[in-house]
Order: structure tokens, then C-alpha cells, then sequence
């Protein structure tokens, strides 16, 4: 029932099965370890049901905590999964509510049909009164009464519930309340009224609320219904739906890869572009990986089944993206409390108004306008709705619009050396020999037939200089050391400074100044000896990735105080690289548990802070800073569920667009914030005044909801690179 994911001193994330869209749940553990002491953290995630805390091991420790979520899980009290509320994360609780109840108890397409009556009923009304000038009954015994009544009963089942069971007063009582008074004392339109503008609100609030989910899974689908499976030697045409891990599936040239799984027979050319975001094609043969969603541009495939349906990567991937928009940033809980002041104030003022006018229609018009703020819960949510999914569109998947939040406002950066800021390919920077011809002859026909990264960078240069290496009968690898072959009868000894030391090798004073010099610029010697002469030393070093120096400058040009390089790589090769490219400090030389370490104490420095890394080696850190960043994260199962941030592919010029699209995001939010606020009260005083009424209020409730939606769609087609 409590799984923990990942646990580090300090921090622990669990996997709580009940917790799986229970929204009560959640609520209940985060009012419960927020008063506990020691615990200075706390995150839960229904969508995924995760339960994150950060507490002071001084204090309390993981067995304690773990303790009281046990016994929160066998209080009878506790919420039942399948009663539990679903939260949409984009509306205020009242409407989820409602909302939640109206999917259980019909489809969206009944749901329209009955809105689709009212405003037959509403057509009927404004053809009677002001085309045949005839009156429309307005009792409670009237057709409107009646109508207006039905058309309550979600609202007046809601307010029952909240009043005798959960003992808590919000706006649907008040809601209730009133439209009951006004059908009793022959308002019944104006009721009538209300109802088609809340049945009407709360089908656009819907809509929204599964837009983005929708767009994202339509986006990450498959979109493959049948794949060919060999069975006893015949190929069957299978349902992709009741594929199994096991099944050897046939993929061939414009076929799209239905599973995850390991090519056993053929070779072809893939497109990966929606897992790791690469436009080109990679080939790939017997033996290596491939993922469900990948096209097959040319050839043909025979691929084992590793994972299936829910299990694939890019399934996993849209179940993340789906769960982080029920995550809620600080900027939707400072909404949630903006909207619950606004619902006070527009209580005091409904009230204020039938107290002062004496006018039953002014006072549901001010009603109207102030007592759902769902627009004010829009301002937020609607916006990191859309910019988590314009991230998911450029192949960044952002885990909760907390992070997307953070990320911009956060001063001090981190990044991991080999596989962030370099790529894992080394290449030959620099040699230093009397005859450096010489020198790459006899280093290439050494290493030719090594496999390592390492030797094929030499054997590279070599060609790319116009040296062809020979072949040799004889090569000995020498663990941890290099390598010794044996090249035209003579020997050829290949490695670092530990290989010099064990054979008894002794350096010029020339080249011992060269690989010194080298090492102070971050290039890795490797020296090269012929017969027990040393020739000369090759500086190595991994290619720095593309757009990295342009990455450091924008976020230096964007406010970012602090860079630092946090590496397992030599001290003399980091700080090398770090004096490159002008970092502000370098910690280099350390273990996982090191690097968190590091991570730590920058916080406490520089207040929230940026970890960037491969998501592998740099778990521990990844997960002690506040945002978390995994490059190169396609296919990578750590980088999954570690990172806050996930990015497909190693293009590091990503890191800037994601900051941009949070700054973005939080201009969008205060834009749509200013305009809730300036239209509720307009309404409000026009409404007191007597110059709206109470359909032109709910009028201006839709008005203002529609030109939120509009603003923040607008992030969705935003270019923050």
C-alpha cells in the first residue's frame, strides 16, 4: 500500500496506492504533516499518487512518518479512493464539486442536450415578451417556476450535502438560498436566469478543465490500432490492445512502433522525434532498444515486447504530463485564496445591496457576479494549464506548474560536466610531439580495434589528419591503465599517467610541462610510448554540446546570480571547463552522495536552486534541489521518475526556453488576475446601481471567463526560444 520511490537523508518520496486521484486524501495528509514538527516540506500529487516530504532527521525520521500515514490510512474516517473527489485543478471547489457529481451522473453529451433545453425554453421567453408583447408567468407553480426549479436540483443537492454532511458553508447554500427565495416571491425568470448562466459556465469551465489533457494525450497516442505478431512462425494482425510483454512484434516502413522492446531480427532507420525530440533519423540494429510512438522510416524490424499499453515510456510520459496539471503551483493556491476573499466580499455586497435597495433583482445581479469566482481560479490555472502543454509539444515534460513556477525566479544554477554541458564523445583537442604524424600513426594502429569511446576518437583524428593506422595481430588491454599492442614488431604502449608509473616510463621535462598545461585547460592526457620511448602526450576532451556558451550568457543576461559546476570528473578537468566558460565555482572530484551534499549547502547560500544533470549519475542531486532538470532523459527510467523537469533530448538551449515560458507564464497569470478582479467589481457596482441585470450579470461572468481562456491560449502557440 506505501511504496517509497526514492529516499535520500532529509527527503523520502512515496507511492501511496489510495491515494491515486484522491483529492480528500491529499488534503487531509497536507493539513496533518504541516503541523508536524521537524517536517519542513510537504507535496502530494493524487494524479500519481505521491507523497513527497522534506523533514529534519534531528526531529523525526522516515519510520515515523511513514507511521502516521499508516495510521491516517486505517482511520475509518479516512476517504474511500472511489468516493474521492476529482479535482479538475482549474476550477474553485464549489463548481469541482458539481462538476464531478454532473460526470457521474450523465455524459457530456446529456449534459448539452439540457443546457441545449434551456435555451429553447430562454428563445421561447424572449419571443413572448418581446416580439408577441405578452407577459411570462413567474410564480412557482408556472412553467418557469418549475423549469427554473429542475434546472436547481444539482445545486440544491450540492447545498444539502455541504450543509448536513461536510457542515460547511459556500457559496452553493447561498446560491440555493436564493434562487429558492426568488421562485417563491414570483421571480421565477429571474432564477430562471441565473440557472442558464451557471448550467452555461459550468459546461465552458468543463471544456477547459479537459482541454489540455485532451490535446496532450492526442498529441502522445499511438494512434495504432492492429500490429502484425509472430506466432508459431505465421504473422497475425493483433489488436494493439491485447499485445503482452513477450510478444514478438513485425514493424515495417511507415509503420509506427506499437511497444517498447529489443530489436532481435533487422535493422532501420527510426524517427524519434516524439521521444527524444530529434528531427533526424537514428539507425538501429539487433540488440539495442526502441520505444513505442517511434516511426520506422525504412526497413523492417522484428522487435521482443519489454512493455506494453500503460507501461511504455511514451504512455508513462502522458500519464506524468495528465498528473502535473492536478499538481497546483503557489500561483493557483494564491488564487484559490484571492477567489474565497472575493466570494466574502461579494456576500457582504449582495447582502449590503437587498439591504439598502430594498430590490431583489439588483441584489441576485451582484450575486451573480461575485459568488463563483471561478474566474479568479482561471487566472492561474488556465495558464499553466497551456505552458505545460506548449513544454510537452517541444518535448520538455514539466511535472507540476510548481516547478514551472519556481524555475523562473530561482537565482542560483548547477550543472552536471559530462553528458550536460559536454556530450559523452570525446575528441582529440591537442598533440604534442616532435612528429605528431608519427605520433597519430602509431596511436591509431593501437587502438584501432578497441571498442572504448576513447580509442575511436583517436583513430578518427588520425584519419581526419591524413594517417591511416595498420593492422595488428596483438593487444593487450590494461585495466585502468591503457593499452599495449604490438604494431610492425614493435611495442606500443597507450594511456595515462598510472601506465607511465607501472612500466617504469619517464617523461621529458617538455612533455610533463605540455600535460600539465593540459590538465590546468581541462584536456585529459594520454601518452603515447614506442619500444619504452615516450613520443608525445594527445590532450582529450568531451565536445562541449551546442549552444552552451549562448545558454550561460542568457541566463547570466536573465538574472541569474550564481553558475556553478557540480562534476565526479578530475578536479584539474572541471575547473578547466569551469574557467572556459566562466563559471562562478566548480566542485569537482565527487560521489552521488557528494554531489547532494553540494546541492545542500548552495541552497542554504543562494535560496532556491536550478539542478541540472543526465538524470543517472545525478539522481541524489536532482532530487535535493528544488527543480530538478534531466537532459537527454528519452527513454531513461531514472530521469523519469526523479527529475521535476525532463527534457527528451541534450539540446541545453531548452534550459532558457522553459525559463522564458515560466516568466511568461506568471506575466499571463498577473494579466488574467487584474482583469477577474476589475470586471467582478465593475459588475458588482453596476448591478447595485440598478443598471444591469441579473442576466446581463452572468453575462459579464461568462464574458470575463472567455476573455481569460483567450489570453492565456495565447501560450500556447508562444515561441519562448
Amino acid at each position: 500500500m506505501i511504496q517509497t520511490r526514492h529516499q535520500i537523508p532529509g527527503r523520502v518520496r512515496l507511492r501511496i496506492q489510495p491515494l491515486t486521484g484522491n483529492h480528500t486524501l491529499a488534503s487531509r495528509f497536507e493539513r496533518h504533516f504541516s503541523g508536524v514538527d521537524g517536517v519542513l516540506e510537504v507535496s502530494c500529487n493524487p494524479g500519481c499518487a505521491s507523497l513527497a516530504l522534506r523533514y529534519q532527521e534531528s526531529l523525526i525520521d522516515a519510520a515515523a512518518l511513514k507511521s502516521m500515514i499508516d495510521a491516517i490510512l486505517r482511520d475509518p474516517m479516512c476517504p474511500d479512493p472511489a468516493d474521492a473527489e476529482t479535482d479538475t485543478g482549474i476550477q474553485c471547489r464549489g463548481c469541482r464539486q458539481t462538476t464531478e457529481r454532473d460526470k457521474k451522473s450523465g455524459s457530456w453529451f446529456w449534459r448539452l442536450v439540457g443546457f441545449g433545453l434551456l435555451c429553447g425554453y430562454l428563445g421561447y421567453v424572449l419571443i413572448r415578451e418581446h416580439v408577441l408583447k405578452r407577459p411570462v408567468a413567474q410564480s412557482a407553480l408556472s412553467p418557469t417556476g418549475l423549469i427554473a426549479l429542475i434546472g436547481a436540483l444539482p445545486l440544491l443537492r450540492d447545498a444539502w450535502h455541504e450543509t448536513f454532511t461536510e457542515r460547511r458553508f459556500t457559496i452553493h447554500q447561498f446560491l440555493a438560498f436564493s434562487l429558492l427565495l426568488a421562485i417563491l416571491v414570483g421571480e421565477a425568470l429571474t432564477a430562471f436566469e441565473i440557472i442558464f448562466v451557471l448550467h452555461g459556465g459550468r459546461l465552458l469551465e468543463t471544456y477547459v478543465a479537459n482541454r489540455s489533457r485532451r490535446e496532450i494525450r492526442r498529441m502522445l497516442s499511438l494512434s495504432i490500432k492492429d500490429t502484425w505478431v509472430v506466432i508459431d512462425g505465421a504473422e497475425i494482425l493483433t489488436p494493439v490492445a491485447e499485445l503482452k510483454a513477450g510478444d514478438l512484434v513485425v514493424i515495417r516502413t511507415g509503420e509506427k512502433i506499437p511497444v517498447d522492446g529489443e530489436i532481435q531480427q533487422g535493422a532501420a532507420e527510426l524517427s524519434e522525434a516524439a521521444i527524444t525530440g530529434r528531427a533526424e533519423p537514428v539507425y538501429k540494429t539487433q540488440g539495442e532498444r526502441v520505444f513505442a510512438g517511434s516511426y520506422l522510416e525504412q526497413g523492417v524490424l522484428y522487435v521482443r515486447a519489454c512493455e506494453v499499453g500503460e507501461d511504455t515510456y511514451l504512455a508513462r510520459i502522458a500519464a506524468l504530463v495528465d498528473a502535473s496539471l492536478d499538481q497546483k503551483a503557489p500561483l493557483q493556491e494564491r488564487a484559490d485564496v484571492l477567489a474565497a476573499r472575493l466570494l466574502k466580499l461579494g456576500t457582504v455586497s449582495t447582502l449590503g445591496t437587498l439591504v439598502l435597495t430594498q430590490s431583489l433583482s439588483r441584489a441576485l445581479t451582484v450575486m451573480l457576479v461575485m459568488s463563483c469566482p471561478c474566474s479568479t481560479i482561471l487566472a492561474a490555472s488556465t495558464a499553466v494549464s497551456a505552458a505545460i502543454h506548449n513544454a510537452a509539444r517541444r518535448q520538455i515534460l514539466v511535472k507540476g506548474g510548481i516547478y514551472l513556477e519556481q524555475i523562473g525566479g530561482a537565482r542560483c544554477w548547477c550543472f552536471d560536466k559530462t553528458g550536460t554541458l559536454t556530450t559523452e564523445t570525446p575528441e582529440v583537442a591537442e598533440v604534442v610531439a616532435e612528429d605528431s604524424q608519427e605520433l597519430l600513426f602509431w596511436a591509431s594502429s593501437a587502438e584501432q580495434h578497441n571498442p572504448h569511446a576513447l580509442a575511436h576518437a583517436i583513430v578518427e583524428h588520425a584519419r581526419s589528419q591524413g594517417v591511416e593506422p595498420e593492422q595488428h595481430a596483438l593487444s593487450e588491454h590494461l585495466l585502468g591503465q591503457g593499452v599495449k599492442a604490438q604494431v610492425r614488431e614493435r611495442t606500443v604502449l597507450l594511456g595515462n599517467a598510472r601506465l607511465l608509473e607501472a612500466e617504469r616510463l619517464r617523461l621529458s621535462r617538455r612533455l610533463r610541462h605540455a600535460a600539465e598545461e593540459m590538465s590546468g585547460r581541462g584536456l585529459t592526457s594520454v601518452y603515447v610510448a614506442l619500444d619504452r620511448e615516450v613520443l608525445g602526450v594527445l590532450g582529450i576532451r568531451h565536445q562541449l554540446r551546442p549552444g552552451v556558451r549562448e545558454t550561460l550568457e542568457a541566463l547570466r543576461a536573465e538574472g541569474v546570480t550564481h553558475l556553478c559546476l557540480i562534476s565526479g570528473d578530475e578536479p584539474a578537468v572541471a575547473e578547466g571547463l569551469s574557467r572556459e566558460l566562466g563559471l562562478d565555482s566548480c566542485h569537482a572530484g565527487l560521489l552521488p552522495q557528494d554531489k547532494a551534499e553540494v546541492v545542500r549547502r548552495l541552497r542554504l547560500d543562494h535560496g532556491s536552486l536550478v539542478m541540472v544533470g543526465d538524470g543517472v549519475n545525478d539522481a541524489l542531486a536532482l532530487s535535493e534541489a528544488e527543480i530538478g532538470i534531466a537532459m537527454g532523459a528519452g527513454g531513461s527510467e531514472v530521469a523519469i521518475e526523479i527529475a521535476d523537469i525532463a527534457l527528451a533530448d541534450s539540446d541545453v538551449r531548452k534550459l532558457i526556453a522553459i525559463r522564458r515560458l515560466s516568466d511568461r507564464t506568471l506575466r499571463t497569470a498577473d494579466q488574467n488576475y487584474a482583469f477577474a478582479v476589475v470586471t467582478d467589481l465593475a459588475g458588482v457596482v453596476l448591478g447595485a446601481l440598478g443598471i444591469l441585470s441579473p442576466a446581463m450579470g452572468g453575462i459579464i461572468h461568462i464574458s470575463h471567463t472567455l476573455g481569460i481562456l483567450l489570453n492565456s491560449s495565447r501560450l500556447l502557440a508562444h515561441r519562448p526560444d
